[in-house]
Formats: C-alpha cells, structure tokens, sequence
C-alpha cells in the first residue's frame, strides 16, 4: 500500500541518534510490512526551533519512504498567534499540494494541529480514501485554559470556525485514533457517535531501552561526580506546561540530601529555570540530548518526573521512555497516566503544583529501598506487556492494513 503519514511537530528521522516518536515508529513498522510511507510534515523544527527546509520540498529516504516538507512562517514560542499563522499556512498548502501527488491508499492524520486534520480528512472523503484521525491532544479546547475565566465565551466565538474543523475532522474520519482513553473519549464527542471496533487507542509507547557496544565511549560531562548519587530525571521540553520550577523548588528542600536532578532538554523556560537553580549544588542541566544521551542518562537514574503545571489529561512520551528504563515515575497527569500508575503500583500520582507531595514521593521512593525494588519490577513488568512501541506500533500498523481491506470490500460490494 502507499500510505500518507501526516504529522508536524515530531523530530525525524534524518539525522543519528533522533529519538524517533508516535510517527516515526508507525512509518518503520509500515515499511518493514512492505508498504510505502510519505510523512508530510513541516519545514520547521518544533524542537530546535530551527529549519528544516527553506522551501516546500521533498526528500527521498529510500524507494518506500519519502518526507514532504510544507514551509510556514515559523515561531519562538509555542504558544503564540505566530505559531497559529503558522499552522494555518500549512493546512492551506496541504490541500493545494496533494492534488498534485499520487493518492494513497488510506491517509492517518494526527491532531493538532487540527486545521491540517481538517484539510487531510476533506481530501480524503473527495477522493474516496479511508482517514483515521490520531489524537495527541484536545485542540483548540486546550486554548480555552490559557484565557481568563471571563473572556471565554468571547474567545469561543472568535474560534468557532476553528471548532467546527475539528468536529468536521471528527465526523468524516473512518475511524479514530487516539494516545489514551480520555482523548477517545473527546473525539467520539465531536463525532456525535458511539465507539465502532476501529476506533482504538495505541498508547505512545517507547523503545526498549539497549546500552550496546556503540554506548562505550561516551562519558557525558553532566553524569560526571554524580556517581554515588541518587539521580532524579526530567527530560521533555522547557514550557509551561510541563512546569519545571516544580522541581526547582523540591530541589530546594532536599539540599544536602544524596539526591541530584538531572534535568535534560530545552525551550523557552530554561533560561529562566536555570536562574531559578543558581546556586543549587543538587540540580544540573543537559541542554538538548541525542536518543544514544537520553538512554545513558536514563540508565544512570533511579526516578523519572512528569510534572504538570494544572490538572490535565494526558499521558507524555517522557513517562514512557522513563518506564523503558525501569524507572519508578512521579507524574501530574490525570487519567490513564494516574490509573496506570497508581493500578499497577508504577510509582506515585501528586496533584499539580504541590510541592510538598512531590516532595514526599522523592524521598519515600528514595529512603525505602524494598519499595523501590517492587516499584521498578512493576515498571518493567509492565512495559514488557503494554508499553514496548515494538508491539504497539505492529498492532497499529495491522489496524491500518485492516481498515484498508474492509473498504476494498465495500467497495467491491457496492461496485457489483
């Protein structure tokens, strides 16, 4: 088959050593099953804030995959009208450009962003090719939190047209997809429909975590003197939303313990997170790291930290890539993140912004060397059963490829 993975937003995989995420991985398992794969994507790095591209474009990877960059304007900030103008460039390029390229077989579009959703899920019904829509995260109903109580009636008007693509996306899709339950959940919502048995979750999952031979020579300077302590790790991105001034201030209380946060990535909030830790002898930073980095540090780690900075639902890559390396997790997030956790004893849920319930799951976790042993067997117990993207991505890769063969038999039927 030929299949159109539409994704911006996610590192790929052009360079060494990039962790490859959600459509990376689906792509790899669709190409090993034979298939052809074209992501379209961004000409704009989300992470690095940087250019990929410096126009629309094509690159060959091979003969069955191929990545279609689409230019915007680019943005310094994540949340910003600029980002916005951006994504909406994009969407409006799409619908031009896909006429001009060979029709897939079946299209999986992520959102957000949901005007590129949109635009994919309307080609798709003129052309006659089965959509699944992959949810990552309930835009632009998130956009409501960042405005005041008051103004939301009033910003829920200016975005009307922007919720009715989400609902027309959610509607004309052949079937939805989503990272965990809640997010399902949202999307039957706008759809104005039950479940049907396409309609899966495929949680984000990560790969396993392999030191090899490759791993030898590399000594990260920001592990160095740290080898007797007990090492607590955030990696993600520097933003609001994962509020890394939580760990700051726990940090804080815990000095002159044998305790040191590691916190490994960048973003907007950094510069601003390291002012925050000047002078704190038990917190480093890492800057941005390759996935060869991300794994050695992880194996040098006793804890992994989500934090959240208000009650959301959500269940990040970062819990997953510390559940691949055994780590028990302390995690913010509601729903499926804290019903794993708390079921399967994977470490402990904090409610967002509470300071002294983190602070209490670090030392207990770290004081308690029996209960950290059962913690961490659960980890990896479980991320051998649910979690490992070697088997969730091969299941969503025979989900797609069952999808397209009941509307080849539809079609045959209807054609007799």
């Amino acid at each position: 088959m030929n299949i159109w993975l539409i994704k911006i937003g996610e590192p790929l995989p052009i360079k060494n050593n990039t962790k490859k995420m959600r459509a990376a991985l689906l792509a790899e398992q669709l190409i090993e099953r034979g298939h052809s794969v074209v992501r379209w994507t961004s000409a704009f790095d989300h992470f690095s804030k940087k250019w990929l591209s410096d126009k629309d474009s094509q690159l060959k990877i091979n003969d069955n995959f191929r990545i279609i960059f689409l230019r915007g304007i680019g943005y310094k900030k994540n949340f910003s009208l600029r980002r916005f103008i951006d994504h909406r460039i994009i969407a409006r390029k799409f619908r031009r450009l896909a006429r001009n390229i060979p029709q897939p077989d079946i299209i999986v579009v992520s959102t957000p962003p949901y005007d590129l959703a949109y635009e994919a899920v309307m080609y798709a019904k003129r052309a006659h090719i089965p959509v699944l829509v992959d949810i990552r995260d309930e835009w632009p109903d998130l956009f409501l939190q960042r405005v005041p109580v008051k103004l939301r009636s009033l910003a829920k008007v200016f975005l009307a047209q922007d919720f009715l693509m989400v609902k027309r996306a959610m509607e004309n899709a052949d079937a939805l997809i989503a990272i965990t339950h809640s997010f399902l959940g949202w999307g039957l919502k706008y759809a104005g429909r039950a479940k049907t048995q396409n309609d899966r979750v495929f949680y984000l999952g990560s790969k396993k975590n392999l030191i090899d031979d490759s791993y030898k020579n590399i000594n990260p300077p920001y592990l160095e003197n740290l080898k007797n302590k007990f090492i607590i790790v955030f990696i993600g991105s520097f933003v609001k939303n994962n509020d890394p001034f939580v760990i700051i201030e726990c940090a804080k209380r815990l000095k002159g313990e044998n305790i040191h946060f590691v916190l490994a990535g960048d973003g907007e909030l950094l510069r601003a997170a390291k002012e925050k830790a000047a002078g704190l002898p038990n917190v480093s930073f890492t800057g941005w790291l390759n996935e060869k980095e991300v794994n050695i540090l992880l194996r040098s780690s006793y804890i992994g930290i989500s934090p959240a900075s208000q009650h959301r639902d959500a269940f990040p890559n970062k819990i997953f890539s510390y559940f691949s390396a055994g780590l028990p997790v302390i995690s913010a997030f509601q729903g499926d993140a804290k019903d794993f956790i708390e079921k399967y004893q994977l470490g402990f849920y904090y409610p967002p912004n509470d300071i002294n319930s983190l602070t209490k799951c670090v030392k207990r976790l770290c004081k308690d060397k029996e209960f950290y042993r059962n913690i961490s067997n659960n980890v990896r117990k479980i991320f051998e059963e649910r979690f490992d993207a070697d088997k969730i991505y091969a299941e969503y890769a025979e989900h797609i490829e069952k999808i397209v063969e009941e509307q080849s038999k539809l079609t045959f039927l209807r054609n007799l």
